[in-house]
């Protein structure tokens, strides 16, 4: 088939989670072989072959016959105890959004990216702890946040032009990843398994350090230099959420109660204000065991309070594109399937809209005449009312 692309077969098998190419080959009932020579571009399935592999992998066939072109480093919390096939699974699905993003900047224009290179050249490696306190101040400024909390920060990201995922990843060991994409926008997704709101907080602003931090890290780099790239995104994430000169100022004796009510206000989890108490130098290190041991106590290693209160922030850029395309910009949920280059499942996880939108379309309304007079005069004075007739099933 011409203009097949295997890496997009590839692509597609290890999204659903299908981590052997002989185990693909057995569902097609075809040889090994016959798989190893598609994906690595030796041969091209022809039209009926083509057609099994978009209904075993849940993909349109046009799927496979487009290009991939890879964008930059994807950062990952963990390159040790996440599974391999979790985090491969997690890849495709971050092309995929880029795929879908795509079809949105189409129809609308997206938020400008806004992530200036706040170290001015500066290699990540030289990076001090004063240096990650004063990018991360130079954002909030910049952004004319100043010193006050962030109430979300997933609606920040997508106000500078990151587009954002939610999606359940299905394994404990992934919080989120990013990246810069092909098309020069920034991607971050982030997982719902065992989120809450003040979690999600803190994934959301580390991956947002990668992005201002990382962008010129190479794949290599990543793995050789891991824990000092992940802490300083860490570092990045507190500096971020728990400005020094402020959050310092509110904290007088640091107590888990004063953390509590300060968890209200800066919307942080009490351990990462535990954690950034100390590396200002506002606790000591027996301090900081104390409230950990406090902390343990009252249980909150579980649950945080107001954690089962404060519902999960959740992106909302692609859906509102996708409404307003159907809503107000006069195309059917059939014609914006067929530009779409997935099936409207993994459409709907990975924009947030709700499951069955795309396949939903609208009911016909219809304007009904002027009920008759009942004095014989033609008019009544009442006109007949609109009402949607239901779809046909």
């Amino acid at each position: 088939m011409q203009g097949f692309d295997g890496r997009k077969l590839t692509e597609a098998r290890l999204a659903r989670g299908i981590t052997s190419r002989k185990a693909l080959a057995d569902m097609l009932a075809r040889a090994p072989s016959t798989v190893i020579r598609w994906e690595d571009g030796e041969t091209a399935p022809e039209g009926p072959a083509l057609e099994e592999l978009s209904k075993a992998l849940a993909v349109p066939v046009d799927f496979f016959l487009s290009p991939r072109i890879d964008g930059g480093t994807t950062f990952f919390r963990s390159l040790v105890s996440a599974l391999k096939a979790h985090r491969l699974i997690q890849l495709t699905r971050l092309s995929w959004l880029e795929d879908i993003t795509a079809v949105a900047a189409h129809y609308a224009f997206l938020p400008e990216v806004d992530l200036p290179d706040f170290l001015n050249g500066v290699s990540y490696r030289s990076l001090r702890n004063e240096d990650l306190e004063t990018v991360a101040q130079a954002a909030r400024d910049h952004w004319g946040i100043g010193l006050r909390p962030i109430p979300n920060i997933v609606t920040l990201l997508e106000q500078v032009g990151v587009v954002v995922a939610s999606e359940t990843m299905e394994t404990s060991q992934l919080d989120g990843l990013s990246r810069w994409g092909s098309d020069g926008r920034p991607y971050v997704m982030l997982a719902t398994d065992k989120q809450s709101f003040a979690r999600r907080q803190f994934d959301a602003a580390h991956e947002l350090g990668h992005l201002l931090l990382h962008r010129a890290v190479s794949q290599d780099e990543l793995s050789e230099n891991f824990k000092l790239i992940e802490d300083q995104a860490h570092r990045f994430a507190s500096a971020l959420l728990l400005p020094a000169s402020q959050f310092s100022a509110e904290v007088t004796n640091a107590t888990i109660w004063e953390l509590e009510r300060l968890k209200v206000r800066w919307r942080v989890s009490i351990k990462a204000q535990i954690m950034r108490l100390q590396r200002l130098d506002i606790i000591d290190g027996e301090k900081a065991t104390r409230l950990y041991k406090s902390y343990s106590a009252k249980g909150y290693s579980g649950s945080e309070p107001y954690d089962d209160v404060w519902p999960l922030q959740e992106p909302t850029l692609l859906a509102d594109v996708f409404r307003a395309v159907v809503e107000d910009g006069g195309l059917s949920k059939e014609e914006l399937r067929r530009d779409l280059p997935l099936f409207a499942h993994d459409v709907e996880s990975l924009t947030g809209l709700p499951s069955g939108w795309l396949l939903q379309e609208p009911a016909r309304v219809v304007k009904l005449k002027p009920a008759p007079s009942p004095h014989g005069d033609g008019t009544s004075g009442k006109l007949g009312e609109i009402i949607p007739l239901p779809r046909r099933k």
